[in-house]
């Protein structure tokens, strides 16, 4: 899931990126930037087979993401961007399918 990332020409985003997939659970890299900025897998939190639960919060400079209630990423990133364009992303390869219950977008304003 892409968040305060930027739509380049052609679909594609660049920005942060919290990781869902085999291997990649819990996870945070910026795509078409610094790459992988939290390796720490979350899959232990994963409940397969069964809908799970991810959120990210992304207050000023303080990115955390949670899989099921359970914390995976918390980084203070002062290069990062501060705003953007949240966007779902599927990676090139195989058949995919991906499915979204309850989906909720909260923005709050800040004060910076």
């Amino acid at each position: 899931m892409q968040f305060r990332s930027e739509a380049l020409p052609g679909g594609s985003v660049s920005g942060y990126q919290a990781d869902v997939g085999a291997g990649w659970w819990g996870k945070l890299y910026e795509e078409h930037g610094r790459g992988l900025l939290w390796d720490k897998s979350g899959e232990p939190h994963l409940k397969p087979g069964e809908w799970n639960q991810y959120e990210i919060v992304a207050q000023g400079d303080h990115i955390q993401t949670f899989l099921n209630g359970k914390a995976c990423v918390d980084l203070k990133d002062e290069k990062g961007a501060k705003r953007g364009v949240f966007a779902l992303q599927l990676h090139s390869g195989g058949p995919t399918e991906v499915r979204f219950r309850n989906p909720k977008l909260e923005i709050l304003e800040s004060s910076e």
